[in-house]
């Protein structure tokens, strides 16, 4: 579709016929295409709402500086250890692709290449050969680290919230030998105004009032964590897994991936031959530079309508093409009130449910 350069992207419904199906998922169309009636999907197709989601670009430039291939994705962008299980179910795959009959069959190939992953430990010391620039600053890779993953949406491999239910590395704070940042007196206990004890610079933000911050302040950090995830608010979610066991384990429910920062655009360094993988395609990757973009344009999703509210949402769509149609709103107006419509449904979504 965008290849065809279109002046507006048409609203896309998922039809889950993949194995994973992260995509078709966190648009409400489930899980798996489990032989429901064709005539039930359209009607609700008819009843869907829009939303719109992000578009990433991959450019791949080799140490000597020069261009060697440029990707999309829109799902996910991993490094490491997924991407290694990943591509041994690839080749697999390529070589006997009578093994791939179902859905169920697959996922048992992908576990079975994740058990093999976790012997080998081929990614182990994983942030001794990679490093990350987010929005140009340094995020350190956890020493455990054996894969970074770039969330679009909140749903990997088969449904898991690799944001929403992941943790952040609780940051240790060096004991001062004197008082807490008082410049007049540097003796332990004495009165007088403090400065916060840690050394955060958003804590200094907050000491001075909100009042006093800058605009730059204002915007959210890179290495901040504190929003939570969507596909369309132009932010990637960056998260570390310690292995395949640990994907295990996270899928299960008994442990969480670590959250690193959310970013509008990253670099990652490969000083080694890494395995990458984007929206389940894997490759290996001889040591080189990925830039990961947002595109300038967004595709335009529809959303399985789960309210009693006879596709309220989907009239409004209509609304709006009609009025475009019909020379009332210009393109850019229309753009702009299909991107605040979105953004209000999705926080509607978050909200129903806290």
């Amino acid at each position: 579709i965008e290849k065809l350069d279109l002046k507006r992207w048409p609203p896309i419904a998922i039809l889950p016929l993949g194995t994973g199906n992260d995509l078709a998922r966190i648009h409400g169309w489930g899980g798996g295409y489990n032989n429901e009636s064709l005539l039930y999907i359209l009607r609700q197709v008819s009843e869907a709402y829009v939303s719109l989601l992000d578009l990433w670009e991959l450019d791949i430039t080799e140490k000597k500086g020069k261009r060697k291939a440029v990707k999309s994705f829109m799902n996910y962008l991993g490094v490491g250890v997924d991407a290694q299980a990943a591509l041994q179910v690839h080749m697999l795959r390529e070589s006997k692709p009578s093994l791939f009959f179902s859905r169920f069959f697959n996922k048992a190939w992908y576990a079975i290449a994740g058990g093999e992953e976790a012997l080998k430990s081929s990614c182990a010391n994983l942030s001794q050969h990679i490093s990350l620039v987010a929005d140009g600053r340094d995020i350190t890779i956890p020493q455990d680290s054996q894969g970074i993953i770039f969330l679009n949406i909140d749903s990997y491999s088969g449904g898991v919230p690799l944001w929403s239910n992941g943790y952040r590395q609780r940051k240790w704070r060096r004991n001062r030998c004197y008082s807490e940042g008082n410049l007049t007196n540097h003796r332990r206990g004495a009165k007088g105004s403090h400065f916060p004890q840690s050394d955060c610079i958003e804590h200094f933000h907050n000491y001075y009032g909100a009042e006093d911050r800058s605009c730059d302040a204002k915007i959210p950090k890179p290495n901040s964590c504190n929003s939570p995830s969507s596909c369309q608010d132009g932010f990637l979610d960056v998260v570390s897994i310690r292995g395949t066991f640990h994907l295990g384990q996270i899928r299960v429910g008994l442990s969480n991936a670590q959250l690193l920062c959310q970013c509008r655009e990253a670099t990652v360094t490969l000083r080694k031959k890494v395995a990458v993988q984007i929206d389940g395609e894997p490759w290996r990757q001889n040591p080189s530079n990925l830039r990961i973009v947002r595109k300038r344009n967004r595709a335009v999703m529809l959303n399985r309508s789960v309210d009693n509210n006879g596709g309220m949402e989907a009239e409004v769509l209509k609304l709006l093409t009609w009025a475009s149609e019909k020379d009332i709103i210009d393109q850019n107006q229309y753009s702009l009130l299909m991107e605040e419509f979105s953004r209000r449904i999705e926080q509607r979504k978050w909200h129903s449910q806290e």
